[in-house]
């Protein structure tokens, strides 16, 4: 399945430029099962079909692949020896049911390297595996009960990689369809009564745990300009 991301040398030796950045906070992140990608904004509209109100939004998203994982493949480690893990970016829309909580999700996504020219703490920005993914959201538990969790399941599909010889992304002659599920946590901090609610811009915040109750504070890297983002944890598999 990997055999089309052998050849990236020309774009991936250029992940050395950008390795080590963060790299402890981020791998920590990622832990060893997949991708874990933070909301960078989000632009939210309503409407209205058959008298049920629906919840659309599109949001930035970046984040991290953990080495050996379908998204940040071992065979990297060839041209890149210091990999740690691989920086991935997407863009993402739903339409959630404000009844039900429930609704499909859909983006593009690409695993970026620095481009040449830029400096070595210069977001990556170079494409060099990109593709589609689609599914269904779930986030009956934050509607229906005021509770910080979602979840996902679904499929990515990689279209293209990079050319080694120039950089240049090529369509592969057939897509890699990667089937995931996944974990959303909305950070919050507790109100009167032990209550979740909303954290604000520079406040403390959480996320909150499997267990529904275990708090986990809500890191510096995890705060996009002050606002602590929503963090989606990915693994591949059915």
């Amino acid at each position: 399945m990997m055999k089309p991301l052998r050849s990236l040398g020309f774009a991936l030796v250029l992940l050395t430029l950008s390795a080590a950045a963060h790299a402890a906070d981020r791998d920590e992140a990622t832990g060893a099962t997949g991708v874990t990608l933070y909301e960078i904004s989000e632009r939210v509209t309503f409407d209205q079909t058959e008298g049920v109100v629906f919840r659309n939004a599109t949001s930035p998203l970046q984040g991290f692949a953990a080495l050996g994982t379908p998204l940040c493949p071992s065979e990297l480690l060839i041209s890149v020896p210091r990999l740690q893990s691989c920086t991935v970016i997407a863009t993402g829309t739903d339409s959630v049911s404000t009844v039900s909580g429930i609704g499909p999700v859909s983006g593009t996504f690409d695993v970026v390297v620095n481009a040449p020219g830029n400096s070595s703490v210069h977001v990556p920005d170079l494409p060099v595996i990109t593709g589609t993914f689609s599914g269904a959201v779930d986030l009956s538990f934050a509607v229906l009960h005021h509770i910080p969790l979602g979840s996902i399941v679904g499929t990515f599909t990689i279209t293209g990689t990079a050319d080694p010889a120039t950089g240049v992304m090529g369509a592969l002659p057939t897509p890699i369809v990667l089937p995931f599920k996944g974990t959303f946590r909305m950070p919050f901090k507790l109100g009167a009564h032990g209550r979740f609610e909303r954290s604000a811009r520079d406040h403390a915040a959480y996320y909150l745990a499997d267990d529904l109750q275990t708090r986990m504070p809500v890191r510096a890297f995890e705060r996009s300009t002050g606002f602590p983002d929503v963090r989606l944890e990915v693994s591949f598999g059915n």
